[in-house]
């Protein structure tokens, strides 16, 4: 018996971690940033579900990423962070994130190479 309970203890106790996005840089508050903005763009990075596994961890960076390498952009303003998820039990579903904003294309003298 206390070995079923040290074991119900041991499990409760345990913990995860994961790494959800790298920032060069973030801001909740509105800047003028130079250069030329482009049309409004979404990026997305999902992984899938089957049954009742995941075949994936999602990531945020992934997702701006998409929406960049899409925009041709620098970097993302006016941004959104959307959890994304949907799933048909005990089938298959997806979960990710999805990344809007206005992309920015800064000129080539603010570009870090």
């Amino acid at each position: 018996m206390r070995l079923a309970v040290l074991a119900a203890a041991a499990a409760m106790l345990c913990g995860c971690m994961a790494r959800i996005a790298d920032f060069t840089a973030v801001s909740t508050k509105n800047a003028d940033i130079p250069g030329q903005r482009l049309p409004r763009v979404q990026g997305e990075d999902m992984s899938s579900i089957v049954l009742f596994f995941p075949t994936g961890q999602p990531n945020i960076k992934t997702a701006v990423d998409d929406a960049l390498q899409k925009s041709g952009g620098d970097l993302l303003v006016d941004g959104v962070i959307y959890n994304k998820c949907w799933y048909i039990p005990l089938l298959f579903g997806q979960c990710g994130y999805v990344v809007e904003g206005t992309p920015i294309k800064l000129p080539a003298s603010q570009r870090v190479q």
